[in-house]
């Protein structure tokens, strides 16, 4: 009987010392008010008007920003109105398509430099891919 008694008492004082410890640890630190501590629950005054400053700042930038791109999209618009603009574009995909197969006979007949030719190849096949999926 006495050594359950015992092991008991073992048992609810490593429960009262890990309970202790724990409150210690988590509400103990914070409340101390330490510079150094790094438990921070929130933002202080300081924080919290500093991020509500930076926050309307990139807010009002952001509308600004949104205003400028309308007035684009309104060019933008304009200019895709234009038939000679039309034109314009299918000339320019015309063009790097004769030029792509242009470089490659010209990479494959004469056999030299082969590899800065195909790098040249694969740039203008990019700016081709682009005039083809450019929607007016």
């Amino acid at each position: 009987m006495v050594l359950y008694l015992g092991y008991c008492a073992l048992i609810l004082i490593a429960i009262y010392f890990t309970y202790g410890i724990l409150k210690i640890s988590g509400e103990g630190l914070a409340s101390l008010g330490y510079e150094n501590n790094f438990i921070r629950e929130g933002f202080s005054d300081k924080q919290k008007e500093s991020t509500e400053k930076n926050l309307k700042d990139q807010y009002n930038r952001s509308k600004s920003l949104n205003k400028i791109m309308e007035d684009g999209k309104e060019k933008i618009n304009a200019i895709n109105d234009m038939p000679e603009y039309e034109e314009l574009i299918e000339l320019y995909k015309s063009w790097f398509d004769y030029n792509i197969r242009w470089e490659i006979q010209n990479a494959i007949v004469s056999g030299k430099d082969f590899d800065k030719k195909m790098e040249r190849l694969q740039k203008l096949e990019k700016t081709k891919e682009l005039l083809d999926n450019y929607t007016l």
